[in-house]
């Protein structure tokens, strides 16, 4: 059998690996901080860390780089939005394909600004900044349009609020 002293042993062990395994999957700090004051205006952090820690290098990256990897998943959820939405209009009424056609507008707009955004963040970050809030607001239009109509399409405010995070 095992002593009092083993099994103490074994469980500071298991202690250790499992902080050492939460420790490997914290956001770094400057996530954490970010994404705090991402909350404050987009309202979920969970989201940001899990959104900016898709990419594996993010929790080592340095802020420009974090600017970088948020501009291309803007980018990369604006364009695959644009196909949803165009899957959306070939079976909606016609009604509904209005609604629908101003959202792929924003979305092409939105893309647009994104990719501006990524192209100025080098050399002019603020308006690499002012760009990827044009973006936001674009993809605000989408929503603001289906609230306006009160239509619902599924996953799509869900692709609005991930396209106004990583703006």
């Amino acid at each position: 059998m095992y002593s009092l002293a083993h099994r103490f042993m074994l469980l500071t062990i298991l202690m250790v690996l499992v902080s050492l395994s939460n420790a490997a999957n914290a956001p770094s700090k400057l996530i954490e901080d970010i994404c705090k004051e991402t909350a404050e205006s987009q309202g979920t952090y969970d989201g940001c860390v899990g959104a900016l820690e898709l990419d594996p290098i993010a929790d080592s990256a340095d802020i420009s780089k974090l600017a970088e990897i948020s501009l291309r998943l803007g980018i990369s959820n604006t364009t695959d939005t644009q196909n949803y939405i165009k899957k959306l209009i070939k079976d909606a009424t016609p009604e509904s394909q209005k609604t629908l056609s101003t959202c792929l507008s924003s979305y092409v707009a939105a893309t647009a600004s994104f990719k501006s955004a990524l192209s100025e963040l080098s050399e002019d970050p603020l308006s690499a900044n002012y760009d990827s809030r044009v973006a936001g607001d674009d993809v605000q239009e989408c929503e603001d349009e289906l609230e306006r109509d009160k239509a619902r399409f599924t996953g799509l405010t869900t692709r609005n609020n991930y396209g106004k995070l990583y703006s």
